[in-house]
């Protein structure tokens, strides 16, 4: 009678002897007071990626699907900071920041964009915006620019 062969087991490592893999931990801030975010994108995935790293952020969020609703909802109340998309329907972000600084001066606006070649952000730049998030963008990317504001 003949025993079935047995695949050999692989070499087991004591626990101790494991290398040690970090585990990946979120950074979280910790605000005084929460900032209030008017997120304006048309696409709805970007709204929606952008909007759930600002929940986890703990800010609160506001939302503008084109240039116009940005422009009504500045009218309307106070941010603290302005995440605004540059294509947009009815009313572009370059266009919607210049009509916003006719009236509020101080707000943050930072231009979520792929366009971002040196003479498109000198327009950027020039119609008001304070800062660039580069689109595709990550969560460390845009809590940068929120610890910075």
């Amino acid at each position: 009678m003949t025993l079935p062969e047995s695949t050999p087991s692989p070499p087991t490592t004591p626990t101790h002897e494991r290398a040690h893999v970090p585990r990946l931990r979120l950074r979280i801030p910790v605000w005084t007071v929460p900032p209030k975010v008017l997120l304006v994108d048309d696409d709805v995935v970007c709204r929606r990626l952008s909007s759930k790293f600002l929940q986890v952020f703990g800010c609160f969020i506001d939302v503008a699907v084109d240039g116009v609703g940005a422009v009504n909802k500045m009218n309307l109340e106070k941010y603290d900071l302005v995440l605004m998309d540059i294509v947009m329907p009815k009313l572009d972000g370059v266009s919607a920041t210049s009509l916003i600084r006719q009236f509020d001066h101080l707000t943050p606006i930072i231009s979520m964009t792929s366009n971002s070649k040196p003479n498109e952000v000198v327009k950027y730049y020039s119609s008001g915006m304070n800062d660039i998030l580069p689109k595709p963008f990550t969560k460390d990317d845009l809590l940068q620019k929120l610890e910075v504001k």
